[in-house]
């Protein structure tokens, strides 16, 4: 029983790091710019900052379930943005993001570390399932957002565009 317990903490964290040519203080910067949370976690919740420090998130999952919480700044350094949620989540999470020097001098490599704790009883479980699917993967592509807007500043999408034509279908 112990065995599983431990697997099951393990299927809840979720790393990934990523190297972008640009200055840490830069992409800190970025990262705690208002608008940027909602457009990088968009492919996995709705994010509304509530000010400098605190946000609101709404995931959806299986069967339309929304899952609430809200996360708020615990510390802010050089090399590090550290997160956490308030009491009353329904999804329990902490994250720390560090900026490390690249080698060669290639900019800022950044490392992301996010720990999911879902509730018990039946919620928990619909919530482990929307997690264990893919927890690692809601990382990479948080920080491919990320990447993609730091470098870019805009982040690429297989949406349909409109074009002004007929139904706003490009064809």
């Amino acid at each position: 029983m112990a065995t599983q317990e431990a697997d099951t903490a393990l299927d809840a964290a979720a790393r990934a790091s990523v190297t972008i040519g640009r200055p840490a203080d830069e992409l800190r910067d970025l990262w705690l710019s208002s608008d940027t949370q909602s457009r990088i976690w968009a492919h996995f919740a709705d994010v509304r900052a509530l000010d400098d420090r605190t946000a609101d998130w709404v995931a959806h999952g299986p069967g339309g379930r929304e899952y609430r919480w809200r996360t708020v700044l615990e510390s802010i350094g050089p090399n590090e943005v550290r997160w956490s949620t308030l009491e009353g989540a329904d999804v329990a999470n902490a994250g720390l993001l560090l900026f490390r020097s690249a080698p060669g001098q290639r900019g800022t490599e950044l490392h992301l570390d996010v720990r999911f704790d879902p509730p018990g009883g039946a919620v928990g479980e619909a919530v482990s399932k929307l997690f264990h699917i893919v927890p690692r993967e809601i990382v990479l592509k948080g920080l491919y957002n990320f990447r993609a807007l730091a470098v870019t500043g805009e982040i690429p999408t297989t949406d349909p565009q409109p074009a002004a034509r007929q139904d706003g279908a490009d064809r």
